[in-house]
């Protein structure tokens, strides 16, 4: 990007607050009567279309196609389904939220940006993690819910355990030499958290990205893994450390599918009548009810089985939803090529220090996140990964920094 450092520095920190508030506007970060959300958001807007004009050219791919194709043809459907369905506010929001944060930033992320702006990225966004962790410390991340469940800004519980997932990944993978103590002790400390948060998606997600990494990589970590797990297990054991975690937050709730006789079927049944429902949806509008307008269509198809929620908790059932099958079928295309693609380039630079390892399982657990929890919004992490992906110059970091 060729502008100054400090327009360059003003940019990224406004985008990534943005992106960890998820919204352009929210009424409860106001202080001493000035909205911080709106301060941000004019800032961003400000930079980003200075930014914007100042794109040349577009090196094209198919994978970029696709991802370019995506945003065309939801940006098309919205207001045509509107029309036919009706706008909400709640529609509105998303569809705005969607549009100024995430569209344009993925944009300039894919065309604009080289290895050195990611890792500024990288560690702004890990700066989010850690910010939200010592919010948890302090007592400022438990949600207003009954169950006391840990919360982010802009988001609720299963949003906060997707910052903790990233926060572990990224500490873990990212080719930056951190210092022992720190490092370790904020992956426990993540972890802990985003057990605290009685978030099931997020957690499964993590467990199905570790035994992935270490399938891929068994013959150098098997040894190091089974010893670290002997050791933690031993400390828990000992110390009887697990009960106190345990009441932190609703850790509880995690694990509570097993930890019943018989099982607990409570948000699982949820999920499965969102799908249901989403379905028959399907059946009756397959191009499509308009953003933010699943759950009054679905409710209007099955007065006798409402649905409490306003998305499917499903990535692809709320595109299929409410932009239609056809901007489904684009998706699912784009999410087959870029993994891909994250895969090819991985094994690639192996034997480089890059970027590769940690954007490949990111998009793993983002996009596992995606099918079993949170909205369209919810995914904007997901979505700049993918433009990371696309970035057309090799992500190699030429020297690795020391600690």
């Amino acid at each position: 990007m060729k502008v100054n450092n400090l327009f360059n520095w003003v940019f990224l920190l406004s985008a990534c607050a943005l992106l960890a508030i998820g919204r352009v506007y929210d009424e409860r970060l106001t202080i001493y009567s000035v909205n911080l959300v709106i301060v941000l958001s004019l800032v961003y807007v400000s930079v980003l279309a200075f930014i914007l004009f100042s794109v040349k050219s577009i090196v094209w791919s198919k994978s970029k196609l696709l991802f370019y194709s995506l945003y065309l043809f939801m940006f098309i459907s919205t207001p045509v389904l509107w029309i036919v369905f009706d706008v909400n506010l709640y529609g509105f929001e998303k569809f705005m939220n969607f549009w100024i944060i995430v569209v344009p930033l993925t944009f300039i992320v894919a065309e604009m940006f080289d290895s050195k702006q990611v890792m500024k990225m990288f560690f702004v966004l890990l700066g989010v993690s850690c910010f939200l962790a010592l919010l948890s410390a302090v007592g400022l991340s438990v949600s207003e819910r009954a169950d006391g469940r840990m919360a982010t800004l802009g988001g609720g519980p299963i949003v906060f355990a997707r910052w903790m997932g990233f926060g572990i990944i990224t500490l873990f993978l990212l080719p930056y030499k951190f210092k022992s103590g720190f490092k370790y002790l904020m992956l426990v400390t993540f972890l802990i958290l985003a057990l605290a948060s009685g978030s099931r998606g997020p957690i499964l997600s993590l467990f199905i990205v570790g035994i992935l990494y270490l399938g891929l990589n068994f013959n150098r970590l098997i040894v190091k893994v089974s010893l670290g797990v002997l050791l933690i297990s031993l400390f828990i054991l000992i110390s009887g450390v697990g009960e106190k975690i345990s009441g932190v937050g609703n850790f509880d709730r995690v694990f509570m599918n097993v930890s019943k006789k018989g099982g607990s079927k409570q948000s699982t049944s949820t999920r499965t009548n969102l799908a249901i429902g989403s379905l028959i949806l399907l059946q009756h509008y397959p191009l499509g009810v308009g953003a933010g307008n699943w759950q009054q269509v679905s409710n209007e198809i099955r007065p006798t089985h409402l649905m409490p929620l306003e998305y499917p908790h499903n990535l692809f059932l709320e595109v299929a939803c409410e932009y239609g099958l056809h901007v489904l079928f684009i998706l699912v295309l784009l999410f087959i090529f870029i993994i891909h693609l994250s895969y090819v380039k991985m094994i690639k630079y192996k034997d480089e220090n890059s970027l590769y390892p940690l954007l490949f399982y990111l998009l793993i657990f983002l996009s596992l996140n995606s099918l079993v929890s949170g909205m369209l919004n919810d995914s904007r992490l997901l979505f700049i990964i993918i433009s990371m992906v696309l970035i057309n110059k090799p992500l190699i970091i030429l020297r690795k920094s020391n600690g």
